[in-house]
């Protein structure tokens, strides 16, 4: 698994994400309005895997969302590698995008009439690399994932945890900044998950900054670094798996791990 990072080590050139004060209002009809986030804090460091937890509904996609610049806050500051990222027009928060943030969410969403390589390649190709270039790094890429003897194949071909490892490497192409992981073996049956979370914590082992939405509480005490508790909107804690999954200090924190526990162990 994963690395541990020590927080307590961390400088400020280590900061990647500064997200302040996050808050996001959707007008649901005159004079409604749902708030999803309450003015959520938090950072992230380069190599750093955190993972957030929470039930359906406590605004992990919508915090997601607005880390990978899909969407934007109702108020609040983001600082991407020092870039405040919310002053960008739509069409340089897509560059911006495409150049330092990657995607692997519950669908894979590969292009079905190309191979396993050629989508890798995709997002390469879009930025002008050299064809011999991004096809080494492709080749690269699904060595990595376990998927070099499936290069040739196409989606249609691939189990479900086999295109999830392809989407995996292609969105790892790219080199980002940080990899943003919602959900991502949520589609796939049981027995498919331990080979897309394995080439996730390989990809972490090798440094990738990432954040990981999932309810395989058993992985994220493994793999993460930090986890961060959401719920309704707030962040309830944030600490180590060992602080936050074992020995949670607030009372909704206890009562969400203590189901979690009764149910899965």
């Amino acid at each position: 698994m994963a690395k541990k990072r020590n927080p307590a080590e961390e400088t400020d050139s280590d900061l990647l994400i500064d997200m302040q004060d996050i808050v996001k209002t959707f007008n649901i009809g005159t004079p409604n309005e749902l708030t999803i986030l309450h003015g959520v804090n938090f950072n992230l460091a380069r190599g750093e895997f955190l993972s957030v937890v929470g039930t359906s509904g406590s605004g992990k996609s919508t915090l997601m969302n607005i880390i990978g610049l899909l969407d934007k806050p109702t108020s609040g500051t983001y600082n991407l590698d020092g870039v405040d990222v919310l002053e960008l027009s739509d069409d340089k928060a897509a560059l911006y995008r495409s150049k330092h943030i990657g995607f692997v969410f519950q669908n894979f969403n590969l292009i079905g009439r190309i191979s396993a390589r050629r989508n890798v390649e995709l997002p390469m190709m879009y930025a002008g690399v050299d064809r011999k270039d991004r096809t080494e790094r492709a080749n690269h890429l699904l060595e990595m994932v376990g998927m070099q003897e499936r290069a040739d194949h196409l989606p249609a071909e691939l189990s479900g945890g086999q295109k999830q490892r392809v989407a995996l490497a292609r969105a790892l192409a790219m080199k980002p900044d940080v990899l943003l992981l919602d959900e991502p073996t949520s589609a796939l049956d049981p027995e498919l998950v331990g080979e897309v979370e394995k080439s996730i914590a390989d990809a972490a082992k090798a440094g990738q900054t990432m954040i990981l939405v999932s309810h395989d509480i058993s992985f994220v005490s493994q793999v993460a670094d930090r986890v961060l508790f959401l719920d309704k909107g707030h962040i309830i804690e944030s600490g180590s798996p060992e602080e936050i999954i074992n020995h949670p200090k607030e009372a909704r924190t206890k009562e969400f791990f203590a189901s979690y526990k009764r149910t899965y162990i």
